[in-house]
């Protein structure tokens, strides 16, 4: 198993530790910024967690074959990942 790395992301105002792989570090960091963006463009606060990830889970189901210009990124894994650090 790889050694693990400390994250620290600001997603929708709150500021999340994560442990990653170091691989995994930079797509991180741009799901995060791939998901504030998203969240910058609901107007619904109190439900924008949940309108974004819908979005951003129906882009992917809609283009599965299209892949981020910037990389090669697994969104759905990262979306779970990032989720389960907000519940904490």
């Amino acid at each position: 198993m790889s050694e693990m790395e400390t994250l620290s992301l600001r997603i929708f105002g709150r500021d999340l530790t994560l442990a990653c792989p170091p691989e995994e570090k930079d797509q991180l960091i741009k799901a995060a910024q791939l998901l504030n963006s998203e969240l910058d463009s609901i107007n619904d606060k109190n439900n924008a967690l949940i309108i974004a990830g819908l979005t951003l889970a129906n882009k992917l189901i809609s283009n599965p074959d299209e892949k981020s210009n910037d990389t090669q990124v697994d969104l759905s894994s990262i979306i779970k990942k990032i989720d389960l650090a907000l519940e904490k």
